[in-house]
This record gives structure tokens, sequence and C-alpha cells, in this order.
């Protein structure tokens, strides 16, 4: 078994409401309330782990959060580096806290093309912005969501990230096992293979940093390397498993339940766990 507590991502979820209701979350189907996490516990969970980076994200839309600049900031003069992902719509209203937070990555989690131009225009902003203020944060990022609906735009979408001059494009497999919708399916193993291989290409030619994510493997690689906490303060070891709680980080520390049975137990088991073994992220 992988050593554990060499995490060094911390992912925190900042609110569970969201403004949209795209098609491949599961956000519709978990009947969450829209709480949004404080500063004050933001800062209690932070600090209860030896952590060197943080992850903003989860089922709802960061941005929402109106302590959210507040968080950057405080682990940023921390020493903790921070990503945001967010579904871009909300960018030119918080523009001012983007640059001013000292927000180090953000991510912008798209699946299809009509997605991608309903907020490249506030991309193009930010971009413009962070040009205007001679910044090299925050770096941006395309977070791209590969299934079968969308095979046929994957690669226009890549096309696209140099065009908007985003820094990078980031690719992941659909999570589709949590209260499955059977209508969102899959792409095939060999459909993969072949698309990356174009996307490697195609990475080449435009001089794109680009990331595409390695063969699924147990314990998992986002076990191996983060730990996710809740609007709530639920910790879970993946954010694909919001209602898997080990414990709750406002009653307890991060690295004290990372030390648990409870998680000793889930890593052990992973392979025969209900949802992480069908899980293919």
């Amino acid at each position: 078994m992988f050593r554990l507590f060499q995490y060094l991502t911390l992912q925190v979820e900042p609110t569970a409401a969201c403004n949209l209701d795209c098609k491949i979350c599961m956000r519709r189907n978990l009947g969450r309330p829209n709480t949004s996490l404080s500063l004050d516990n933001f800062k209690k969970i932070l600090d209860s782990g030896n952590f060197r980076y943080v992850g903003l994200h989860g089922w709802g839309e960061p941005l929402l959060n109106q302590q959210l600049f507040e968080m950057i900031e405080y682990a940023e003069t921390s020493g903790v580096g921070t990503n945001l992902t967010t579904n871009g719509t909300l960018v030119r209203e918080n523009m001012n806290g983007i640059f001013g937070s000292g927000l180090r990555e953000i991510a912008f989690g798209v699946y299809d093309k009509d997605l991608l131009s309903q907020c490249s225009p506030q991309i193009d902003e930010l971009i413009r912005e962070k040009k205007r203020r001679r910044s090299k944060r925050p770096k941006t990022y395309l977070d791209i969501t590969i299934y079968q609906e969308n095979l046929g735009q994957i690669l226009d979408l890549v096309e696209l990230a140099p065009e908007l001059q985003i820094d990078a494009v980031i690719l992941h497999r659909l999570f589709n096992v949590y209260k499955v919708d059977a209508a969102i399916k899959y792409i095939l193993d060999e459909e993969e293979d072949e698309l990356f291989a174009e996307i490697r290409r195609l990475a080449k030619t435009l001089k794109l940093e680009v990331y595409i994510p390695p063969k699924h493997s147990y314990p998992c690689r986002i076990v191996k390397r983060s730990i996710f906490v809740t609007a709530e303060g639920e910790v879970t070891p993946c954010c694909f498993l919001p209602e898997f709680h080990l414990d709750n980080a406002l009653e307890s520390r991060v690295r004290e339940i990372m030390h648990s049975k409870a998680y000793a137990d889930f890593v052990k088991n992973m392979k025969t766990h209900p949802i992480c073994s069908r899980c293919q992220w």
C-alpha cells in the first residue's frame, strides 16, 4: 500500500450552491442544501493539516461564496498555493478579487462548445486584464470532461485554448457512477486511446501544455494526492464520494482523520468499495 500522509493537496468545497444545472454534474442528484463554507471554518480546516496546495472546487460554483477571496488570500499568505475551478460565468464581476487575492491558478470547467461560448467573453476579459496588470497570476486552464456525447468536440475544444490564450488544458474522464444517469455514457477504451494520441500530436503542434489522465488504478491517484472537505466540513477521501464521510473537519483535525482506522480501511478496501470499484476517473 502507498505511504499515507504524503498528501499535498487539500480540496475544499466553498459552496454547494450553483448558478448552472449542467447535465453531467451529479449535484442535481445529491439533494443537499446550498451550504457555503465560512472564512473561519476554512481557516480551521486549512490549519488542521500540513498542506502545500488547496483546490477550491466541489459541487457548487465557488464564486458564489462571498468570502472566497479572503480564503484565497489567507491560504496564499500562509504559503499554500491556490487553485480555483469555476464554470466561468461569474468571472467579470469578480475580476478584482481574482487578481487582488493572489490566486495562483484558475480552471474553467467545460464539457462542450456551447458552454465554452457562454464564458469565453469573460475568459477573454480576464486574459486582457492579466496582461494589463503585467501579472503572471493566475495561470489559466481549460478543464475538459470527456464522455461519449462530446467525443467529437474534444479536439476542437483543445484547439480553442491557444486562441483564447489559455495557458494549459486539463483532460479528465466522466464520473458517472454515483446515482448514474444512464443517458450519459463513457467513451470506449479504444476511443480513448485514439483520442489521447491525437491530442498529444495536436498539443505538440500547438506547443500547448496538456494534462492527460493516466489509466485508472488502485489506490487511485486522487486518494494518493488529496483529501476532500465539503462545505459542511465533512471529510471524504474523494470529491466523488460526497456522502461517504470519515469525520467532520470542524470537530476533528484533518491530519488526525487521515491517520484514522476508518481512513486506512477505506484505502485497503477501495477495490471493493461500491463506488470506487466502478470508477474510471
